[in-house]
Protein backbone atom coordinates (compact mmCIF):
# COMPACT_ATOMS: atom_id res chain seq x y z
CA UNK A 1 0.00 0.00 0.00
CA UNK A 2 1.38 3.36 -1.05
CA UNK A 3 1.52 6.08 1.53
CA UNK A 4 -0.80 9.00 0.63
CA UNK A 5 0.10 11.68 -1.84
CA UNK A 6 0.44 14.75 -0.42
CA UNK A 7 1.38 17.23 -3.55
CA UNK A 8 -1.38 17.66 -5.39
CA UNK A 9 -0.90 19.19 -9.22
CA UNK A 10 -4.61 19.94 -11.60
CA UNK A 11 -4.73 21.51 -15.04
CA UNK A 12 -8.31 21.55 -16.16
CA UNK A 13 -9.41 22.51 -19.61
CA UNK A 14 -12.78 23.13 -20.05
CA UNK A 15 -13.56 23.53 -23.71
CA UNK A 16 -12.01 19.52 -23.95
CA UNK A 17 -13.61 18.69 -20.72
CA UNK A 18 -10.53 17.63 -19.36
CA UNK A 19 -8.23 17.52 -16.27
CA UNK A 20 -4.34 16.39 -16.37
CA UNK A 21 -3.51 15.68 -12.43
CA UNK A 22 -1.07 13.95 -10.41
CA UNK A 23 -1.67 12.72 -6.22
CA UNK A 24 -5.18 11.34 -6.97
CA UNK A 25 -5.21 7.44 -7.63
CA UNK A 26 -7.91 5.57 -8.55
CA UNK A 27 -8.76 4.14 -5.08
CA UNK A 28 -9.56 7.84 -3.97
CA UNK A 29 -11.25 8.63 -7.15
CA UNK A 30 -13.73 5.88 -6.95
CA UNK A 31 -13.79 6.27 -2.91
CA UNK A 32 -15.13 9.93 -3.32
CA UNK A 33 -17.10 10.17 -5.76
CA UNK A 34 -20.65 11.60 -5.03
CA UNK A 35 -22.59 9.57 -7.39
CA UNK A 36 -21.13 6.28 -7.20
CA UNK A 37 -19.76 4.07 -11.31
CA UNK A 38 -22.00 0.74 -11.73
CA UNK A 39 -19.95 -1.00 -14.67
CA UNK A 40 -16.07 -0.52 -16.11
CA UNK A 41 -14.58 -1.24 -18.85
CA UNK A 42 -10.94 -1.70 -18.32
CA UNK A 43 -9.01 -0.43 -21.53
CA UNK A 44 -5.76 -1.13 -20.90
CA UNK A 45 -4.77 -2.73 -17.12
CA UNK A 46 -2.80 -5.75 -16.57
CA UNK A 47 -5.76 -7.25 -14.74
CA UNK A 48 -7.99 -10.27 -15.96
CA UNK A 49 -11.88 -10.36 -14.49
CA UNK A 50 -14.01 -12.63 -14.96
CA UNK A 51 -16.06 -11.17 -18.08
CA UNK A 52 -14.64 -10.60 -20.83
CA UNK A 53 -15.90 -9.44 -24.35
CA UNK A 54 -14.31 -7.89 -27.67
CA UNK A 55 -11.27 -8.66 -25.82
CA UNK A 56 -11.87 -6.18 -22.97
CA UNK A 57 -12.56 -7.33 -19.60
CA UNK A 58 -15.20 -5.79 -17.57
CA UNK A 59 -16.52 -5.01 -14.07
CA UNK A 60 -20.00 -4.93 -13.66
CA UNK A 61 -21.91 -3.85 -10.34
CA UNK A 62 -20.74 -1.64 -7.44
CA UNK A 63 -19.15 -4.85 -5.53
CA UNK A 64 -17.07 -6.31 -8.19
CA UNK A 65 -15.46 -2.53 -8.21
CA UNK A 66 -15.25 -2.54 -4.06
CA UNK A 67 -13.05 -5.44 -5.10
CA UNK A 68 -11.41 -3.93 -7.97
CA UNK A 69 -10.27 -0.94 -6.09
CA UNK A 70 -8.23 -3.21 -3.77
CA UNK A 71 -6.19 -4.29 -6.14
CA UNK A 72 -2.50 -2.55 -6.91
CA UNK A 73 -3.40 -0.26 -9.62
CA UNK A 74 0.06 1.86 -8.90
CA UNK A 75 1.72 -1.48 -10.69
CA UNK A 76 -0.10 -1.51 -13.92
CA UNK A 77 1.94 1.24 -15.58
CA UNK A 78 -0.65 2.79 -18.06
CA UNK A 79 -4.72 1.85 -16.41
CA UNK A 80 -7.29 2.95 -18.43
CA UNK A 81 -10.74 2.71 -18.13
CA UNK A 82 -14.41 4.34 -18.80
CA UNK A 83 -17.52 3.75 -17.06
CA UNK A 84 -20.99 2.89 -18.93
CA UNK A 85 -24.30 2.50 -17.73
CA UNK A 86 -26.18 0.30 -19.07
CA UNK A 87 -26.45 -3.50 -18.76
CA UNK A 88 -24.90 -5.35 -21.88
CA UNK A 89 -24.51 -2.11 -23.97
CA UNK A 90 -20.99 -2.98 -24.73
CA UNK A 91 -22.21 -5.69 -26.76
CA UNK A 92 -23.81 -3.20 -29.27
CA UNK A 93 -20.94 -1.18 -29.97
CA UNK A 94 -19.65 -1.55 -33.28
CA UNK A 95 -16.32 -1.98 -34.51
CA UNK A 96 -15.35 1.40 -35.30
CA UNK A 97 -16.49 2.29 -32.00
CA UNK A 98 -14.43 -0.23 -30.18
CA UNK A 99 -11.45 1.23 -32.39
CA UNK A 100 -11.99 5.05 -31.05
CA UNK A 101 -11.69 2.72 -27.57
CA UNK A 102 -8.54 1.36 -28.30
CA UNK A 103 -7.22 4.68 -29.75
CA UNK A 104 -8.57 6.30 -26.52
CA UNK A 105 -6.34 4.22 -24.48
CA UNK A 106 -3.10 3.88 -26.69
CA UNK A 107 -2.65 7.85 -27.65
CA UNK A 108 -4.21 9.18 -24.25
CA UNK A 109 -6.41 11.68 -26.78
CA UNK A 110 -9.97 10.83 -28.13
CA UNK A 111 -9.73 10.23 -31.76
CA UNK A 112 -13.33 12.42 -32.11
CA UNK A 113 -14.91 12.55 -28.56
CA UNK A 114 -14.36 10.67 -25.02
CA UNK A 115 -18.32 9.99 -24.24
CA UNK A 116 -19.85 7.07 -25.97
CA UNK A 117 -23.16 7.91 -26.53
CA UNK A 118 -24.21 3.52 -26.18
CA UNK A 119 -22.26 3.91 -23.02
CA UNK A 120 -23.23 6.74 -21.55
CA UNK A 121 -20.16 7.47 -19.61
CA UNK A 122 -19.50 9.72 -17.97
CA UNK A 123 -15.82 8.88 -17.35
CA UNK A 124 -12.39 8.51 -19.62
CA UNK A 125 -9.66 7.36 -17.19
CA UNK A 126 -6.44 7.36 -18.50
CA UNK A 127 -3.41 7.08 -15.69
CA UNK A 128 0.12 6.29 -16.11
CA UNK A 129 1.36 4.88 -12.61
CA UNK A 130 -2.10 5.50 -11.16
CA UNK A 131 -1.57 8.57 -8.53
CA UNK A 132 1.48 9.78 -10.63
CA UNK A 133 -0.38 11.17 -13.99
CA UNK A 134 -3.96 11.19 -15.10
CA UNK A 135 -6.05 12.42 -17.89
CA UNK A 136 -9.33 12.60 -16.87
CA UNK A 137 -12.21 13.26 -19.41
CA UNK A 138 -15.05 14.21 -17.01
CA UNK A 139 -19.13 15.16 -18.38
CA UNK A 140 -19.19 17.26 -15.30
CA UNK A 141 -15.96 19.00 -14.03
CA UNK A 142 -17.56 19.42 -10.86
CA UNK A 143 -17.87 15.54 -10.22
CA UNK A 144 -13.73 15.87 -10.12
CA UNK A 145 -14.12 19.12 -8.07
CA UNK A 146 -15.82 16.77 -5.54
CA UNK A 147 -13.12 14.50 -5.67
CA UNK A 148 -10.05 16.72 -4.83
CA UNK A 149 -12.56 18.43 -2.13
CA UNK A 150 -12.79 15.64 -0.36
CA UNK A 151 -9.12 14.43 -0.14
CA UNK A 152 -8.35 17.61 0.69
CA UNK A 153 -11.01 17.74 3.71
CA UNK A 154 -9.84 13.93 4.91
CA UNK A 155 -6.44 14.88 4.52
CA UNK A 156 -6.88 18.20 6.98
CA UNK A 157 -9.37 16.05 8.57
CA UNK A 158 -6.28 13.44 9.67
CA UNK A 159 -3.92 15.81 10.41
CA UNK A 160 -5.20 18.26 12.76
CA UNK A 161 -8.19 15.41 14.21
CA UNK A 162 -10.64 18.29 13.05
CA UNK A 163 -13.85 17.77 11.40
CA UNK A 164 -14.16 20.53 8.91
CA UNK A 165 -17.01 20.37 5.88
CA UNK A 166 -16.41 20.26 2.11
CA UNK A 167 -16.07 23.46 0.46
CA UNK A 168 -19.55 25.00 -1.00
CA UNK A 169 -19.94 24.34 -4.95
CA UNK A 170 -19.16 28.54 -5.00
CA UNK A 171 -15.30 27.48 -3.45
CA UNK A 172 -14.99 24.13 -5.70
CA UNK A 173 -16.22 26.07 -8.88
CA UNK A 174 -13.58 28.56 -8.01
CA UNK A 175 -10.50 25.72 -7.56
CA UNK A 176 -11.38 24.55 -10.63
CA UNK A 177 -11.04 27.94 -12.36
CA UNK A 178 -7.87 28.46 -10.84
CA UNK A 179 -6.46 25.50 -11.72
CA UNK A 180 -6.98 26.44 -15.69
CA UNK A 181 -3.86 27.62 -14.81
CA UNK A 182 -2.08 25.30 -13.53
CA UNK A 183 -2.72 24.44 -9.87
CA UNK A 184 -0.25 22.99 -7.33
CA UNK A 185 -1.80 22.13 -3.46
CA UNK A 186 0.34 20.90 -0.92
CA UNK A 187 -1.12 19.12 1.76
CA UNK A 188 2.21 19.26 4.02
CA UNK A 189 1.88 22.76 3.88
CA UNK A 190 -1.42 23.00 5.76
CA UNK A 191 -1.34 24.49 8.90
CA UNK A 192 -4.17 24.87 11.59
CA UNK A 193 -4.33 27.86 14.55
CA UNK A 194 -6.95 28.12 16.59
CA UNK A 195 -9.72 25.70 14.57
CA UNK A 196 -8.49 27.95 11.34
CA UNK A 197 -6.90 25.71 8.63
CA UNK A 198 -4.88 27.17 5.71
CA UNK A 199 -3.40 25.23 3.04
CA UNK A 200 -0.67 26.95 0.88
CA UNK A 201 -1.28 26.76 -3.27
CA UNK A 202 0.80 28.34 -6.06
CA UNK A 203 -0.20 28.73 -9.90
CA UNK A 204 2.60 26.92 -12.04
CA UNK A 205 1.13 26.60 -15.41
CA UNK A 206 0.62 23.58 -17.72
CA UNK A 207 2.82 20.53 -17.12
CA UNK A 208 2.34 17.00 -18.72
CA UNK A 209 5.25 15.59 -17.71
CA UNK A 210 5.12 15.59 -14.14
CA UNK A 211 8.66 14.62 -13.31
CA UNK A 212 9.19 18.32 -14.25
CA UNK A 213 7.64 19.42 -11.18
CA UNK A 214 8.15 17.11 -8.26
CA UNK A 215 11.83 16.62 -9.12
CA UNK A 216 12.55 20.49 -9.39
CA UNK A 217 9.98 21.15 -6.73
CA UNK A 218 11.06 23.91 -4.99
CA UNK A 219 12.09 25.88 -8.22
CA UNK A 220 8.83 25.25 -9.22
CA UNK A 221 6.92 26.54 -6.43
CA UNK A 222 9.64 29.57 -6.46
CA UNK A 223 9.08 30.60 -10.19
CA UNK A 224 4.82 30.31 -9.37
CA UNK A 225 3.10 33.23 -11.03
CA UNK A 226 0.61 33.30 -7.74
CA UNK A 227 0.52 32.21 -4.04
CA UNK A 228 -2.75 31.42 -2.87
CA UNK A 229 -4.57 30.63 0.61
CA UNK A 230 -7.20 27.84 0.95
CA UNK A 231 -8.53 28.73 3.96
CA UNK A 232 -11.54 26.80 6.58
CA UNK A 233 -13.00 29.08 9.24
CA UNK A 234 -15.67 27.81 11.29
CA UNK A 235 -16.88 25.64 8.88
CA UNK A 236 -16.62 28.50 5.84
CA UNK A 237 -13.83 28.01 2.93
CA UNK A 238 -12.30 31.11 1.65
CA UNK A 239 -9.49 31.79 -1.25
CA UNK A 240 -7.40 34.54 -0.98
Amino acid sequence: MKNERTKIYIKVCRSKSEIVYSGIDFKEFIAYLSTPINNIILLKADYVSDKRQNNFDLIEGRDNIAEFVKKNTHSYGDFCFVDYAPPDCFAELDKNQIAELLYLAHIFNPLKTPFFKKLQNCYSYLAHDDGWYCKLYCRNLSDFATVLCEKIKRSVNTRFSDNICLPSEIIKDQILKLAENGLLIDLEESSCKNGNIDITCYIIGEYSNMDKIFNYYQQVKNNASQIIHLKCCKAEWEIS
